[in-house]
């Protein structure tokens, strides 16, 4: 496969196969900043820009590297003449070892361009994805407060658009496997005569950890990144539509999704990292069928339906009936995942997500549970309660919810309602603690709402 693009300002024709990782072809190019740390997107020792968004190409196949602009940490400056963000994390000693720094700079070159002036928490949060083996943090944070305060977000110029608009050029053998679709009408005719031999492609968070350890079988694969209509978000009559491949980021970022389904927006921000949620899809996670899955449990208390297509016309499933057990789905194998869509909520509803795991940020849940409700004059209406994390697929707890509503609010409702969520959920380990964690998230939420 041949793919142009331009790597650090240079336009580059590469041959390349379809799921090489960009991470290799950077390195076997001598560009070797950028470094494999885990191979699963956990570490950001291989972050590079990608059309200016941080991405880890250790997640990034050559197929959607096609027409793009990536950006190195050798793409800022030279060693006699660093860039102003080089020399602040040399001036203020944040270069230790050395194996995580140029994924660093990187996080922090994405995070200045986002916020040119960023607090002590926005820089935490935004380098949060990059780990540091020598522990050298505060140094790291005190470069970048120093490349803020002269100016260097300010000059990061825009991101230049596409540098071509016209597909990769496959080999014969390739084109029997490799599909890069430019319209939904030819992404369906592509899956209807392929059905189940199909891997879709999005945002490869999940295919390339899966592929890496034997969890996956390609035969024949069928990229989306080229889909702009499945990255639309939209509000029209009554609905907002999210795209199947929207991502984490542009979730959690869209006002719409902020001001009216606020749970959503923070499930996609507790997704991972800002490397992670500029890949991760909500297509993906809601394909994927895992137990652990973000997004399905808000969605599930906030009435989605997800939307699926194919030659045959479009289809509204509830979510509650989407998924069919553990890593399954009730997609047909001639249909595609389009996206979801969300009846606009009256002004009143109050809404949360949370979510636990085996340390306080960018982790796996082991407990997730999303609630909603509306609160008229002390009552409670309408009470929606999911969990995750806990069985096969993410579930609603409609005893608990018949228990709250139509009941005025209190302090010993909430009592009442966590001692019933916690008998209601049946986790497949660590019973009691999932069990007793799970009502004390649902407590949280009524005293939330008692609170103001």
């Amino acid at each position: 496969m041949k793919i142009t693009c331009v790597i650090n300002g240079t336009l580059r024709v590469l041959d390349a196969r379809p799921l090489d990782r960009l991470l290799d072809i950077l390195r076997n190019l001598g560009l070797t900043g950028a470094k494999e740390g885990c191979g699963e997107g956990e570490c950001g020792a291989c972050a590079v820009l990608l059309d200016g968004e941080l991405v880890n190409s250790c997640m990034v196949p050559a197929i959607q590297v096609h027409g793009r602009t990536v950006l190195t940490a050798e793409g800022l400056g030279a060693p006699e003449n660093p860039d102003i963000l080089q020399k602040a994390f040399l001036e203020e000693g944040a270069v230790q070892c050395g194996f995580c720094i140029p994924g660093m700079v990187m996080a922090s070159r994405a995070l200045l361009a986002r916020i040119p002036h960023p607090d002590r928490p926005a820089i935490r949060t935004g380098l949060a994805g990059n780990l540091c083996r020598c522990t050298g943090y505060e140094k790291i944070i005190r470069a970048v407060e120093k490349a803020a305060g002269m100016g260097y977000g300010e000059g990061i110029p825009p991101f230049a658009g596409p540098v071509c608009d016209y597909p990769p050029e496959f080999s014969d053998e390739e084109r029997k496997s490799f599909f890069q679709p430019s319209s939904i009408a030819e992404a369906m005719e592509i899956r209807a005569e392929y059905g189940d031999e199909i891997t879709f492609l999005a945002g490869t968070t999940d295919f390339f950890p899966d592929l890496k350890n034997g969890k996956v079988e390609v035969k024949k694969v069928l990229d989306l990144s080229r889909l702009e209509e499945l990255r639309a978000i939209t509000r029209k009559d009554g609905k907002l539509f999210v795209g199947a491949c929207a991502s984490d980021s542009m979730i959690m970022e869209h006002p719409d999704v902020l001001s009216l389904f606020p749970a959503l927006a923070r499930a996609a921000e507790l997704s991972g990292a800002r490397a992670v949620q500029n890949r991760a899809t909500l297509g993906g996670n809601l394909a994927s069928a895992s137990g652990a899955a973000d997004l399905p449990v808000p969605l599930l208390v906030l009435g989605a339906s997800v939307i699926l297509g194919s030659l045959r016309g479009e289809r509204l499933v509830p979510i509650e009936e989407f998924f069919a057990g553990y890593r399954q789905t009730v997609l047909k194998n001639d249909e595609m995942l389009l996206g979801v869509s969300l009846s606009i909520p009256p002004a009143t509803l109050r809404q949360a997500f949370y979510k636990r795991g085996s340390r306080a940020a960018l982790t796996l849940s082991r407990i997730s549970v999303a609630c909603s409700a509306v609160l008229e004059e002390g009552t409670l209406k309408d009470v929606r309660i999911a969990a995750g994390s806990m069985s096969a697929f993410p579930v609603r707890l409609p005893e608990t919810e018949k228990s709250l509503s139509g009941k005025r609010l209190s302090a010993e409702l909430a009592d009442d309602a966590a001692d019933s969520a916690s008998r209601e959920i049946n986790p497949r380990k660590s019973g009691e603690f999932r069990k007793t964690v799970t009502g004390n998230l649902v407590r949280k939420f009524l005293l939330s709402l008692l609170q103001n």
